[in-house]
């Protein structure tokens, strides 16, 4: 039986993830011998690799690359039986553009400190949400995200991430594309109810927030805790293209929040809905939109953190 199982996309990060492995590999294969390394083969192919990896007794779950494949690996969790994911732990060994969890876990970022937390973290719950949504043809989807799920000007960016790439890398990439979304920004009448409470009107952006950041370090959320069994929701409200943009350098401090016309209150359940096209971003991928519902799922998946920050 494998215990560890590192599932690399050889995509991420314009091909770094490969080398990171490369880098990586001999360390690992001596302090965990019986490890493997699958690569994934296409979008989607982490969260099947995941699953099969889980019910083949794997007890680590190691994502090579960004945000988007550990957030597969998350999917591929998710679906498995629960015995099997609570037996395990997930984790990530960063190569992609954005790392926005492993960044908000204080994973290190020099060698030895990440062989130490592979070998030597210790296991932790954090909180899922769970989203389900409307594909742009009309058909309903469900998936698991980590990080954020967010709407409007997020969904936009995200769709042009999607169409364009990463040429820059994450962090420059997301900021330029952001800045030309502000520049043709348009607010939306949005039907809003959080745990029952109607906040409807006219928002820029909602951000369902699990952990602190986005984009590449965009942190939409800085006081967000993994593990209190709710989001942090930042809304936008209706404001000038000018204000949009002067606040947006705001957002990699923090010093948003506070701002006029920007909110941040806790919740469990979200409903959204519009009858206009809102698309959404569910870690940092587009994937659908409007009408949708958000729920988080308290303590629902174990990870690993570095030991001097595990519970």
């Amino acid at each position: 039986m494998v215990s560890a199982v590192f599932i690399l996309n050889p995509a991420a990060g314009h091909g770094r993830a490969e080398g990171v492995w490369n880098a990586f590999r001999g360390d690992i294969l001596r302090a965990m011998p019986d490890a493997v390394c699958l690569r994934t083969d296409g979008p989607g192919h982490a969260a099947t690799l995941a699953r099969e990896a889980l019910a083949g007794g794997a007890k680590l779950l190691v994502a090579v690359g960004g945000d988007g494949t550990f957030s597969e690996v998350l999917e591929g969790a998710m679906s498995a039986p629960a015995a099997l994911r609570d037996a395990a732990a997930l984790a990530s060994l960063p190569a992609g553009s954005g790392c926005d969890f492993a960044r908000h876990l204080g994973y290190p970022k020099d060698r030895a400190g990440l062989l130490d937390l592979l070998t030597r973290g210790r296991r932790r719950l954090v909180d899922a949400g769970r989203a389900r949504f409307t594909g742009e043809d009309g058909s309903q989807h469900e998936r698991h995200f980590i990080n954020i799920a967010a709407f409007g000007i997020a969904g936009e960016v995200a769709r042009r991430v999607h169409r364009t790439g990463k040429p820059m890398g994450g962090k420059l990439s997301y900021a330029v594309t952001s800045v030309g979304a502000l520049l043709g920004a348009k607010a939306k009448s949005l039907r809003l109810s959080a745990d029952g409470r109607d906040l409807s009107g006219r928002y820029h952006m909602g951000v369902l927030a699990n952990t602190s950041s986005m984009g590449g370090g965009m942190l939409i959320a800085p006081g967000a805790v993994d593990d209190d069994g709710a989001f942090d929701l930042v809304l936008v409200s209706d404001m000038s293209r000018f204000r949009l943009l002067r606040n947006m350098p705001r957002i990699y401090s923090g010093s948003h929040l506070g701002q006029e016309g920007v909110s941040l209150l806790r919740v469990r359940v979200l409903k959204a809905e519009s009858d206009e096209a809102v698309y959404l971003n569910i870690d940092g991928e587009a994937e659908g939109m409007l009408p949708a519902s958000f729920e988080i799922l308290p303590k629902a998946v174990p990870v690993l953190a570095p030991p001097a920050a595990a519970a």
